[in-house]
């Protein structure tokens, strides 16, 4: 009995020791490779998305912006926001910067707030905000949360909100162009 047993372990143990050592094997591992390949590139590729945007509304343009969401660090890189009304405002409170439509209502993603009760030009505080920038790396999630990412599909805005040293309000919405530069 003991015979038999041996006999079936080394004709199982020459059967293995032949398979591993065949064209077959080798052919099946560079297909299991080959398939984890592209399931990892595929993956790659789904991960990073990059989107170009631009607006324009009564008070502002606002060109040459990008968000880049990838597998290693999200961005924002503000753009290029030139007030184009020919009048200054002095304004004494201000509420300026992008938002997101989440939960079915404007939410802020990247603004600047401030006060001065001797008031600050409208034009020049938002020719020296041109520089809305979010170096944000992938595990940290403080801007680029996954709700705010699902919320970029549904919209940006650029939005000035603003009281005059008049005490004169000013709302200025501006629907933001997203344009998907990759997947």
């Amino acid at each position: 009995m003991k015979k038999k047993k041996t006999k079936k372990k080394n004709k199982f143990k020459k059967y293995l020791k032949k398979f591993f050592n065949s064209v077959k094997f080798l052919i099946i591992i560079l297909i299991l490779i080959i398939v984890v390949l592209l399931l990892f590139c595929n993956h790659l590729m789904n991960a990073n998305k990059t989107y170009m945007f631009s607006g324009a509304s009564d008070y502002v343009t606002i060109l040459n912006g990008v968000i880049s969401l990838n597998y290693d660090v999200n961005l924002l890189s503000g753009s290029d926001i030139n007030y184009v009304m020919e009048e200054d405002k002095i304004v004494s409170e201000y509420k300026i910067g992008y938002y997101i439509f989440k939960d079915n209502t404007l939410s802020p993603f990247v603004i600047k707030t401030g006060t001065d009760d001797e008031g600050l030009s409208l034009k020049g505080l938002i020719n020296e905000m041109s520089a809305f920038n979010i170096t944000e790396p992938y595990n940290i999630k403080r801007f680029f949360t996954k709700e705010n990412k699902e919320a970029l599909e549904e919209g940006l805005y650029f939005i000035i909100e603003a009281k005059t040293i008049d005490n004169e309000e000013i709302l200025d919405k501006t629907e933001i162009s997203l344009s998907k530069v990759s997947n």
